[in-house]
């Protein structure tokens, strides 16, 4: 692999990072604001440093992992292809980018 696509990959991957760790914050403020300190289950900052970047890897891996399985799936079963693309991608990826913030 060259250095520019390696420094363009690693550039890449950096700006999701960092990016990622914002959209959570924002998914849902009026929820947030109405939530007070005592129904949260998880610690924001563990949530935040912690399990965020691991959903992240989650989304990845369940994306990796249905790219091999969809054309098994097209030639078997061709109208259940939601299902294992809800559970491996989309689950993952709202948990990610969309749940609030300390409300797992």
């Amino acid at each position: 692999m060259s250095r520019s696509i390696r420094s363009l990959v690693a550039a890449f991957l950096t700006s999701t990072l960092l990016l990622s760790q914002a959209a959570p914050a924002l998914a849902s403020v009026t929820n947030m604001n109405e939530m007070n300190e005592q129904s949260r289950s998880v610690p924001v900052l563990l949530d935040a440093l912690f399990l965020r970047p691991i959903g992240m890897l989650v989304t990845a891996l369940g994306a990796t992992t249905f790219c091999m399985v969809a054309p098994i799936m097209a030639i078997t079963r061709p109208t259940d292809m939601g299902e294992p693309f809800r559970a491996l991608v989309m689950a993952p990826a709202r948990y990610t980018w969309v749940d609030p913030l300390g409300t797992h």
